[in-house]
């Protein structure tokens, strides 16, 4: 049996953190959209915090959720051009759309930094948080994704072409 490297566990590890915060996400929205609707039409009340903070749910569990859907290559792609080609084609392919998406999340966390930034002295309109502690999941979760797609960039450069 072949041991994991250090830095094998340490991404199974982040791994196992962003899917239990990215379920637990997905459960609080759930909660709270619901029993929105249980005490708007029942009581007829609603929490002046729940629809904003499912709202900045939302944009935490999206945000955890990408560096998991790249790792398994559940993104969405244009496969018409790449179910027809093989070998050292579609190596040069995967190595051209992992270097434009390198590419654009570089500028993500970047701007995502500059965004947390210039919004930590603004506070949401509800619950009265600092908006930067809604925005920092955006650069987080790009510096991960980020990781991952520069490890399949290495990845699909080691793969020979044949194996393709």
């Amino acid at each position: 049996m072949q041991q994991k490297s250090l830095w094998q566990t340490l991404f199974d590890g982040l791994d196992k953190v962003l899917k239990f915060l990215v379920i637990v996400g997905n459960g609080l929205m759930l909660l709270i959209v619901f029993g929105q609707v249980i005490t708007r039409y029942v009581f007829n009340y609603t929490p002046y915090f729940g629809e904003e903070l499912a709202r900045y749910l939302f944009v935490w569990v999206v945000f955890l959720a990408l560096p998991l859907v790249a790792k398994s290559g559940g993104h969405m792609a244009i496969e018409t051009l790449t179910s027809h080609v093989h070998g050292a084609t579609l190596k040069f392919l995967n190595i051209l759309a992992d270097i434009f998406t390198i590419i654009f999340l570089l500028i993500m966390v970047v701007c995502g930094v500059q965004m947390v930034l210039r919004t930590s002295y603004q506070t949401s309109p509800a619950m009265m948080i600092p908006m930067s502690w809604v925005y920092c999941v955006i650069p987080f979760g790009c510096a991960v994704m980020l990781l991952y797609v520069v490890i399949n960039l290495i990845n699909v450069i080691k793969t020979p072409a044949g194996d393709m």
